[in-house]
């Protein structure tokens, strides 16, 4: 009995769906424990437990953590999606983006970083980030010689 009430507490708080209408542009933070469309503007952190829909005239800025990301507008900057980012035919979306599945439908606009995993991967990539001396330094040594590289060793 205990475990049915639970449950169904939430369910009810996933049916819940936060809005921001049309004309409506909103800056600062959110934080939900259910669904979030926008059909407005929001620019600033984002974060819910839900299901994240941008509509065909939404648009979102800044950095958004959630759990399915429906894209059919804008989406620009840190995002973070442990399920399914799904791209529609009319969005646009850019940055560095991290998610676990991707969808992404003919017309959709992106451009930015997109990478499979989430945040502990960020941190080991953050870490690993080689310098511009080391990146060049390993690709002189990949460098195939050419003839003329070869004459100059005979010769000296």
């Amino acid at each position: 009995m205990i475990s049915s009430k639970n449950r169904l507490k939430t369910l009810n708080r996933m049916d819940n769906i936060n809005r921001i209408v049309e004309g409506t542009v909103v800056e600062g933070t959110i934080r939900s424990e259910s669904n979030l469309r926008i059909d407005g503007g929001f620019t600033g952190e984002l974060i819910t437990k839900g299901r994240l829909v941008v509509g065909p005239k939404g648009k979102v800025q800044g950095t958004v953590h959630c759990l399915c990301c429906d894209v059919e507008g804008v989406l620009e900057g840190e995002v973070t999606v442990l399920e399914l980012l799904a791209m529609k035919s009319t969005s646009t979306v850019q940055g560095d983006l991290y998610y676990g599945q991707l969808s992404v439908e003919a017309g959709a606009k992106a451009l930015g970083t997109f990478r499979m995993g989430v945040a502990e991967e960020k941190l080991v990539n953050k870490q690993k980030a080689a310098s511009k001396k080391d990146a060049m330094a390993s690709l002189e040594s990949s460098r195939i010689p050419s003839e003329s590289d070869q004459k100059h060793k005979l010769e000296a």
